[in-house]
């Protein structure tokens, strides 16, 4: 976990937009799912998507001790009960998707993620707010501060936590533009 978190909340989007957060902070949320669906790297083109693997979660504590942050880019998301199969055209195309979390019966997930350098920037699509809630409660020490989940479910603004400190921050993609000013 790195020593800061900048976060905000799309609730009409059902996103938050993060940097702090690795992939690594998840494994307690997906504790109880079976597992996810990866796509490291680029997501390819309409005529040859990127390939994405199956991973059951009991790999997940190993995927986690990877360096994702040298894939540049990944996509993932959690799926429950069966694992879905290897030749679901409809988990390719979520993974190359940059929408909305659109319901994917193959999976019934919770989560759809687009992260590029593990840590720098996260945007992730939530199925119910109480599980990005459950989420963020277990990813954030207590060190960086205490963030109002309320507030933040309202959306609205971003917040920066650093050293027991939460302050009011911009909502943007441009996660650079943030970092630049606070670190």
């Amino acid at each position: 976990m790195r020593q800061y978190l900048y976060i905000w909340h799309d609730p009409a989007e059902r996103m938050l937009i993060a940097s702090g957060i690795e992939f690594k902070d998840f494994l307690p949320a997906l504790g109880e799912s079976g597992g996810i669906v990866l796509r490291r790297g680029s997501a390819g083109t309409i005529k040859k998507p990127a390939a994405w693997q199956t991973l059951a979660g009991q790999q997940l504590a190993a995927l986690a001790q990877e360096d994702l942050h040298a894939c540049g880019s990944h996509a993932w998301a959690d799926w429950q009960g069966a694992a879905p199969a290897v030749h679901e055209v409809e988990v390719a195309a979520m993974l190359d998707h940059r929408g909305a979390l659109a319901p994917l019966p193959a999976l019934r997930g919770r989560f759809l993620a687009f992260a590029h350098d593990d840590g720098w920037y996260l945007k992730l699509f939530y199925g119910e707010w109480d599980d990005a809630a459950a989420l963020l409660a277990g990813a954030i020490p207590p060190g960086l501060g205490t963030l109002d989940l309320e507030a933040l479910q309202q959306g609205g603004n971003g917040y920066w936590l650093q050293d027991g400190m939460v302050d009011l921050e911009l909502t943007t993609h441009d996660i650079d533009s943030v970092l630049n000013r606070r670190l």
